[in-house]
């Protein structure tokens, strides 16, 4: 467990970078009932998304860790008690880092990190920032899900050794040559994501975020109302839930999941 009550390798924060951060922010308010704050110059004009007050996910500039632009996109935090330590066990592991761990302000210390297979991921020690205040919510984060250019247990070895996670086929799963993983902390807790093999044309070995809604598809609708673009129809999966994926006006791609 870390310092700020998450479950260590859990979920803490999720970002989207983009290139207009007052468009993007105007989309997922609208979207989501979100309320955005820009933090100001001096963040960059990161921009935090909350919901009631508690804080969902952040807006940062569209800038790389080595100065070029980078791509819309979502990441997710992964917790840890220790930055530094957990860079020197991910570059143990075979991980590449793209952002060295980096101070925000007192209120936590991040990295940037690659898997060996290439998919980017980012840990963060939570000081006195909150993280994701309201995990599987509605209109909040619930799910992360990588998508595994091979068989997703032999990606998520790397993970189990960086961050403890313990990930194990999924009962449901019939596939015996890549079956789908389930995710969650070592030192037990909940399920929070899952690995998958990448299907023909998806981006892998990538991980993406889902959030909870009320409706997929009635989301989808205004999304696209809002210059937004579906990017996969939501369709019915085991659970029972329904899932579907949608792309920001910028391009940057998320997923939704519904029940009942």
């Amino acid at each position: 467990m870390t310092q700020s009550g998450f479950a260590t390798g859990a979920p803490c924060w999720f970002d989207v970078t983009s290139p207009d951060i007052p468009a993007t922010a105007a989309f997922y308010s609208e979207l989501f009932g979100w309320k955005a704050d820009d933090l100001g110059p001096e963040a960059g004009h990161y921009t935090i998304l909350s919901q009631d007050g508690a804080p969902v996910a952040g807006i940062a500039p569209a800038t790389a860790p080595d100065g070029s632009t980078a791509p819309p996109m979502w990441t997710t935090y992964f917790a840890v008690p220790d930055a530094e330590a957990t860079v020197r066990a991910a570059r143990e592991a075979g991980a590449q880092v793209y952002l060295e761990p980096t101070d925000v302000f007192g209120q936590l210390t991040f990295a940037v990190l690659g898997d060996p297979a290439g998919a980017m991921y980012a840990v963060a020690q939570l000081v006195t920032h909150p993280g994701t205040a309201r995990w599987a919510e509605v209109n909040n984060p619930c799910w992360v899900e990588y998508a595994a250019t091979g068989a997703p247990a032999d990606a998520m070895a790397h993970y189990a050794r960086v961050l403890g996670w313990r990930h194990q086929t999924a009962a449901w799963e019939t596939d015996t040559v890549a079956p789908y993983q389930a995710l969650a902390p070592g030192a037990g807790g909940r399920e929070f994501g899952g690995a998958h093999a990448a299907t023909e044309g998806e981006p892998a070995p990538s991980w993406s975020v889902t959030l909870r809604v009320e409706d997929c598809d009635a989301l989808a609708e205004r999304a696209v109302a809002l210059g937004g673009s579906v990017v996969t129809a939501a369709a019915d999966m085991p659970g029972p839930s329904r899932v579907g994926a949608l792309a920001d006006p910028a391009g940057a791609t998320f997923a939704t999941m519904s029940f009942g």
